[in-house]
C-alpha cells in the first residue's frame, strides 16, 4: 500500500452519505465507539465499529487529513473520490479501488487491507487502510471505546483544531491556533487574544514533545500587553532552535524581534588563543555597558586551535521566554566541535521599527577562570 501515498493516498480520501444498499450490513457492539483525530472527537454521527475481527472506521475521516470532492452513483453503489490530478472508485464489498490519472490514459486496481463496507448509509474503510493511506496511526485505546487517530508525517489536516495549542498562563482568553496542519507541519496559526482572533503565516514543525509556548505580557513597555509565541523549530544533539513572534493583538500586527543568535553575533566578538598549558577565550561584548571577558580554560592547550577553533561558535541551543514584562533570550556559546562553554543571555528593549537587543551578558560555565574587564 505505502507505494501509492504520493498520488493515490490523496485519492482515497473521503467517503460520505450514501444510499442504502444490498451490502449495506448491520454490525453492532455493546458500547458505540467514538473516534478522535489528533486530539480531538469528530464525527460523532459514524461511530467506527468492529467487523469480523477487523476495526473500521467512517471513510470521511479521510477529510481531516485531505481535500477532495465526492460523488455517490446510487446505481452503480460506487462512491468516486476526485483530486485534480486523478479520481478514485471505492465499491462497498470490493477489497480493492480502481484509480485513474486525469493526464494519462488507463486505469488500475490498487488492493485494499480489508472490503470496503456500507453501513447505514455510510461508507467505511478498514483502519489499517486508513493508516496505510495517510501515515497516521489508528488505535483501540484501553478500555475499548475511543479509537484515536493520530497523524503520521504524510498526514495533512484541512481542519481548523478547536483546543487551542497553547494558553496564557496569566490570561485564558489569550490562545494559540493551528491553521492548517499540513503533514509534519503547521501552516498557519490563529491567535485569539480577548475575543478577537487573528491569522498568521508562520510555519513550523509539528513537534509534539515541544508544543509552542505563550505570554502575554507588555515587552515593549507602551502600557498595552503583546502576545509572545515562542516555536521550537529544530533539535539534536547539542542542538535546540527556537522562533519567536510578538504580536500587538489589539493591532493585529507582528512587530520584528531580531533572533537571539544573529542579534548576540553582532553584539559579540571572540578570539581564542594558546597560553603556555592554558586555552584563553576573549569575548568583547558591545551594549549599553561594554565589557571585555577572558575565560581562561586550564590544562587544555595540548588540544590545539585545530581542535578549539579561532573563535567562539554562537547559537546551536537557544531558548526565549518572557518574565517580569522583558523578552529575554538564551543563546549558547561553543568552542570545538560542541563543547559549551556558557550562555549568552539577551534582554531586548523597544526600538524605532520594533524590538531590539537591549543587554547582553556573558554566563560562563564552569570551566575555568574567568576575567571581567569593564
Amino acid at each position: 500500500m505505502k507505494k501509492f501515498i504520493a498520488a493515490t493516498a490523496l485519492a482515497l480520501l473521503l467517503a460520505g452519505a450514501a444510499a442504502a444498499s444490498p451490502i449495506d450490513t448491520a454490525h453492532s457492539a455493546s458500547a458505540p465507539l467514538s473516534l478522535v483525530v489528533d486530539g480531538q472527537a469528530v464525527l460523532s454521527y459514524a461511530a467506527p465499529f468492529h467487523a469480523g475481527g477487523i476495526l473500521y472506521v467512517p471513510a470521511r475521516t479521510l477529510l481531516e487529513f485531505y481535500p477532495m470532492q465526492l460523488q455517490w452513483n446510487n446505481t452503480l453503489k460506487q462512491l468516486t473520490l476526485f483530486t485534480s490530478w486523478d479520481k478514485t472508485i471505492l465499491t462497498p464489498g470490493s477489497a480493492s479501488m480502481k484509480v485513474s490519472y486525469t493526464q494519462t490514459d488507463g486505469d488500475y486496481n490498487e488492493t485494499l487491507d480489508a472490503p470496503v463496507l456500507l453501513k447505514a448509509g455510510r461508507v467505511y474503510i478498514a483502519a489499517a487502510t486508513l493508516d496505510s493511506l495517510t501515515g497516521a496511526v489508528t488505535e483501540l485505546k484501553p478500555g475499548g471505546s475511543r479509537v484515536t487517530v493520530t497523524p503520521g508525517d504524510l498526514s495533512t489536516t484541512v481542519r481548523v483544531p478547536t483546543e487551542p495549542l497553547a494558553v496564557a498562563g496569566n490570561n485564558s482568553k489569550v490562545k494559540l491556533y493551528a491553521a492548517l496542519k499540513d503533514g509534519n507541519s503547521y501552516k498557519g496559526f490563529i491567535l485569539e487574544a480577548n475575543g478577537k482572533k487573528q491569522r498568521f503565516n508562520w510555519t513550523v514543525p509539528r513537534d509534539y514533545s515541544h508544543p509552542p509556548q505563550l505570554f502575554y505580557a507588555d515587552v515593549d513597555g507602551d502600557g498595552k500587553p503583546e502576545a509572545t509565541v515562542v516555536f521550537t523549530v529544530g533539535t539534536g544533539t547539542s542542538l535546540v532552535a527556537q522562533e519567536v513572534h510578538v504580536v500587538k493583538p489589539e493591532q493585529g500586527k507582528e512587530i520584528s524581534v531580531p533572533a537571539a543568535d544573529e542579534a548576540a553575533r553582532a553584539a559579540v566578538s571572540s578570539s581564542i588563543v594558546l597560553d603556555q598549558k592554558d586555552v584563553l577565550l576573549k569575548l568583547e561584548l558591545q551594549g549599553p555597558v561594554p565589557s571585555k571577558v577572558t575565560l581562561r580554560i586550564p590544562d587544555r592547550a595540548e588540544d590545539g586551535l585545530t581542535y578549539f577553533g579561532s573563535k567562539a561558535a554562537i547559537g546551536a541551543v537557544t531558548y526565549y521566554t518572557v518574565e517580569n514584562n522583558k523578552l529575554l533570550a538564551d543563546t549558547s556559546l561553543m568552542v570545538g566541535m560542541t563543547e559549551s562553554v556558557g550562555t549568552l543571555k539577551l534582554e531586548y528593549k523597544a526600538g524605532k521599527t520594533g524590538m531590539e537587543l537591549g543587554a547582553i551578558a556573558f554566563e560562563p560555565e564552569d570551566t575555568g577562570e574567568v576575567i571581567v574587564e569593564k
